[in-house]
């Protein structure tokens, strides 16, 4: 029986777990497109496994890896080919860089995986599999199943589910733009509902879509229906998804997530003035009243946890304070603020690395880090800017009118949100540690 070893590697050799908030998919899918002649073991270096490639007992070491990690994953690649192990990456990195990739790897997945990685197989088992592996993004769903519940790894807050895959929008900044044909599509809802019989036991759990609502109202129509059998199934956990600011204008889809489960919703405001949004590509967002949007979503009592980006070439000095000020006005409830980031592949980067201001430094290629050059702010004025909008935010003051917000509304939300919270400063304590003792 030929042995497979599959790897989600991280450059930080600390355990993660505990303060991991939902668990990553893509090998569970690849498990699940395994013949069973293969004996698999996951090691999940964010889970707190410790992956050593001078000693793994495998035929096969498949890895998925993104950006910040893909310094580690290469470093492993290397160990492996010396010993003449078949190794196999994928990710949006790879795809974005697949030459990059092979100087690591004997075969690169570009795009989706689960083609892709039956095809390496099959080459695998006739002694030749090599070279890159291309998996288009419009792909039917029908036989995707569900991804093998046993390779995911036990240490994350909550299990995560995929309902559909895919984004038609072509923002600059976003990895999801390195694919090409990204059709939005959606799995079988009785797959769907098998994987949440998975985790029915669990106290919340992550939807992991792009956008979960879709962006047709034929779309919208096959999400309600799923949403119909998912209250039909009474399940007890709730749950959150990312979605677009479109969902405020369909009240019987909000008031159905609503009784379905769905406790919070992640959207991206990115910005808050028109400039911005044009230099994003954020087109749908531009002339929105995200008051109006949050209120909506308040009214179906469902919490918003609002995305921003900064450091764009229009943000200012005056700009944080305005954001601060911009959110509180709106009331969402959790707001996440992220440095203009340049993912390898997408036309933010192009753009950026056509400026010299692009870094290519892939372990700093991180959200929760600056890495591009800013027009407007030093590395060290952006990171105290972020500071300050978080602060503004997560403090007792705050966190007790959230609390407030919600308590004779649904206390269901009360324990998500502590735990996002509690999650978030867990995080940023361990991470001045890190930074204290380098």
């Amino acid at each position: 029986m030929a042995k497979i070893a599959m790897v989600y590697p991280s450059r930080e050799n600390v355990q993660m777990g505990e303060i991991m908030l939902y668990n990553p998919l893509a090998l569970g899918y690849l498990a699940r497109h395994t013949p069973d002649s293969y004996k698999l073991t996951l090691y999940d270096e964010y889970g707190g496994d410790v992956f050593d490639p001078d000693t793994v007992d495998a035929d096969i070491v498949a890895v998925a890896a993104i950006t910040p990690e893909i310094t580690r994953a290469y470093h492993l690649g290397d160990r492996l080919k010396k010993r003449g192990i078949r190794t196999i990456i994928g990710g949006a990195h790879v795809t974005a860089l697949p030459e990059e990739a092979l100087e690591h790897y004997d075969c690169v997945c570009v795009g989706e995986g689960e083609g892709p990685w039956r095809n390496f197989l099959k080459d695998f088992e006739r002694g030749k599999a090599e070279g890159s592996y291309f998996g288009p993004m419009d792909v039917s769903l029908h036989d995707l199943g569900t991804p093998r519940r046993d390779m995911c790894h036990p240490n994350y807050q909550f299990p995560s589910v995929l309902t559909s895959r895919g984004c038609p929008y072509g923002c600059s900044f976003c990895y999801l733009t390195v694919f090409p044909q990204r059709k939005y599509r959606t799995i079988p809802h009785d797959t769907i509902l098998e994987d949440f019989d998975a985790v029915k036991g669990s106290y919340a759990v992550i939807l992991v879509d792009e956008n979960f609502i879709g962006y047709s109202e034929s779309e919208r129509e096959d999400r309600k229906i799923l949403l119909e059998k998912m209250i039909k199934k009474n399940y007890k956990f709730v749950w959150g998804c990312q979605t677009t600011t479109t969902i405020a204008g369909d009240d019987e889809l909000m008031k159905l997530m609503y009784r379905a489960g769905c406790r919070a919703v992640f959207v991206g405001f990115e910005a808050i003035d028109e400039e911005s949004l044009k230099l994003v590509r954020k087109n749908h967002n531009i002339g929105l009243d995200y008051n109006q949007i949050v209120s909506r979503l308040h009214d179906n009592n469902i919490a918003v946890i609002a995305s921003t980006i900064l450091g764009l070439d229009s943000h200012g000095k005056d700009y944080p304070k305005r954001l601060i000020a911009a959110l509180r006005k709106s009331k969402a409830d959790f707001p996440r603020v992220f440095f203009t980031t340049a993912w390898p592949g997408t036309p933010f980067f192009d753009e950026m690395e056509k400026e010299g201001r692009a870094s290519r430094n892939w372990d700093e290629v991180r959200k929760d880090v600056p890495s591009i050059q800013f027009k407007h702010f030093t590395k060290e004025e952006a990171i105290a800017a972020r500071k300050e909008i978080l602060d503004a935010f997560f403090n007792v003051g705050n966190i007790l009118r959230m609390l407030l917000r919600w308590v004779f509304k649904d206390r269901s939300l009360i324990k998500l949100y502590l735990n996002m919270v509690v999650g978030y400063r867990i995080r940023d304590y361990k991470k001045k540690r890190r930074q204290k003792a380098a």
